[in-house]
């Protein structure tokens, strides 16, 4: 608990290891910054891979193909809907463009209402 200052209380816990809070000299922070200089996507160490959370993977699908320009459903019934939404497939959310399709946002309600899976298009 803090006090009107924003200062902990007596009694107190400190939340963290014993690094919490550690500082750095400038030879160590420049170590640390050179082995993690370049290290994007399956090399960085945040790196979750299928475990990634639902708007990771949606990040993902984002920053590699861009944002979804059409209604790939061809039983469509709008022309020209605002926008669209990518679209999961199978219900696994993987990290393949195969897993994922470009709908209006009303075929989008469609497929989830079918249970999430978009096998009723038949495409």
């Amino acid at each position: 608990m803090r006090d009107s200052r924003g200062r902990f209380l007596s009694g107190h816990t400190r939340v963290g290891g014993m690094m919490a809070g550690a500082i750095h000299t400038k030879s160590a922070k420049a170590k640390i910054s050179d082995s993690l200089r370049g290290k994007i996507g399956e090399e960085s160490r945040r790196w979750k891979g299928d475990d990634a959370s639902y708007i990771a993977k949606h990040m993902w699908l984002y920053k590699h193909y861009g944002k979804a320009t059409r209604c790939e459903n061809p039983n469509c019934q709008f022309k020209n809907p605002k926008r669209y939404e990518w679209a999961n497939i199978s219900g696994e959310h993987r990290r393949d463009r195969l897993d994922y399709m470009m709908l209006c946002p009303s075929c989008h309600r469609k497929a989830d209402l079918n249970g999430g899976v978009i096998g009723w298009l038949d495409l």
